[in-house]
């Protein structure tokens, strides 16, 4: 059974903003960590959480995360699904 998980950029890349959006069934536990290119965990969003059945949606913002790609990885009982963030780059001038 397929969890959808969506991954909707407003702008491209990552900047300002972009949000990742998953439908559960059922209760249950997940986990949700975003991952640099060389698979590092960069931020633990949700770890064995509980997350009640229905829409689910979270807000990210360019600034929190490194410039160059990341992935998100949503992890349930039914398998990992994983989307490709693009972050900008850090563009300071000086």
């Amino acid at each position: 059974m397929e969890i959808p998980f969506t991954f909707a950029q407003r702008s491209y890349p990552l900047n300002p903003s972009a949000t990742l959006t998953f439908t559960l069934e059922e209760q249950q536990e997940i986990s949700l960590t975003i991952y640099d290119s060389y698979g590092r965990v960069i931020h633990t969003l949700y770890d064995q959480a509980i997350m009640k059945p229905g829409y689910h949606e979270l807000q990210l913002f360019g600034d929190a995360f490194p410039a160059g790609g990341c992935y998100a990885r949503l992890q349930t009982k039914h398998g990992i699904q994983q989307r490709t963030l693009v972050l900008a780059g850090n563009h300071q001038g000086g």
